[in-house]
């Protein structure tokens, strides 16, 4: 992945923010960029408040606290990877607000933005919290919301946990393969068992950008990537031309990268959604008509359907300058 600026996770003291974290640090690995731990602590209400703010001084130490373990046990996975210690700088702040207003202030300098997937019951939100879902809609930076799956990130310094696929990639929901035929085009390729990451292919640059760095990701973890378009591309020459094309631009980009589409009937959501039950990562282009309009609109309703109900982590890429763009387009 393409990281250019500093990477900030939220914690929250929970679990799900501690592996977000440990993701990150992994990913990080020679980039020589910095890591923020962002933990927001809600102020104190005014009746709760002792004398000459002490509640809010405990308030503090204890969030200082928060992020200070956390802190100590990402430099000891870090300093056991086999290569190392990485020599990622790890910051650590506390900042006294409301959580979603101040994280959002953060973004204007991040390359990535990190959030633990939790929470249930939430309108609009199934599987994770308030913050996790309503944030990527505003922040201006790509967004990944984590979930662990097959382990925890603790437990190898120099790999994620992958989902062991014992049921077959191609099966996840009876549509596999090219033509929607199960096994075909080759779909079980990379590590044995490995799920691996799950990219939504149309023809916009937005997807293009986030091809890039599903490619990107799969080929430094070592997994296979699948490009998902929707089945009406084989009603349509053309389409399934452009999407041959994408394929073909992605391996001349990234060699090393085991990439195989796979065309799926069905609403792009659902069909994004049921394929992240079989797989370590879902990974779309994050789109929108602008920053000031609601979360739904900012993201696009795939993009909300997606992070509201996917089953993996889900990394939303936002757009972005890229030069090799223009090599897409002369492969088409």
């Amino acid at each position: 992945m393409e990281l250019n600026s500093d990477v900030i996770v939220g914690i929250d003291d929970s679990a799900q923010s501690g592996e977000a974290a440990a993701w990150a640090l992994k990913e990080m690995r020679g980039s020589g960029q910095r890591l923020r731990l962002i933990h927001v602590i809600a102020p104190a209400p005014l009746y709760e408040s002792g004398p000459h703010g002490a509640d809010e001084v405990q308030r503090n130490a204890a969030g200082h606290e928060v992020v200070t373990r956390l802190r100590d046990r990402l430099i000891e996975l870090d300093a056991s990877h086999p290569q190392g210690a990485s020599g990622t700088e790890i910051l650590t702040e506390v900042i006294v607000g409301d959580p979603a207003e101040q994280l959002c202030t953060l973004d204007y300098d991040t390359a990535l933005f990190v959030l633990g997937h939790h929470g249930a019951g939430q309108i609009n939100s199934r599987r994770i919290g308030t913050i996790s879902f309503g944030l990527p809609g505003h922040l201006l930076s790509s967004v990944l919301v984590h979930s662990t799956r097959g382990g925890s990130e603790f437990d190898d310094p120099a790999a994620h946990p992958t989902l062991t696929d014992d049921a077959g990639v191609g099966g996840a929901d009876g549509a596999g393969g090219a033509d929607g035929a199960d096994g075909a085009d080759g779909v079980d390729g990379g590590r044995s068992g490995s799920a691996g990451v799950i990219v939504g292919l149309d023809t916009s640059e937005y997807a293009g950008i986030a091809a890039l760095d599903a490619a990107s990701f799969a080929v430094d973890n070592g997994v296979p990537l699948r490009l998902l378009v929707g089945i009406d591309a084989l009603e349509d020459p053309t389409a399934r031309d452009l999407a041959e094309a994408d394929l073909a631009w992605l391996r001349s980009e990234f060699p090393r990268v085991d990439a195989q589409l796979e065309f799926r009937a069905g609403d792009p959501a659902d069909m994004l959604i049921r394929a992240s039950a079989h797989a370590d990562l879902v990974v779309i282009g994050k789109r929108g008509i602008g920053a000031f309009a609601s979360m739904t609109s900012q993201l696009g309703r795939t993009s909300s359907a997606v992070l509201s109900a996917a089953l993996s982590s889900v990394l939303l890429v936002t757009y972005r300058s890229d030069p090799r763009l223009a090599n897409r387009g002369q492969i088409r």
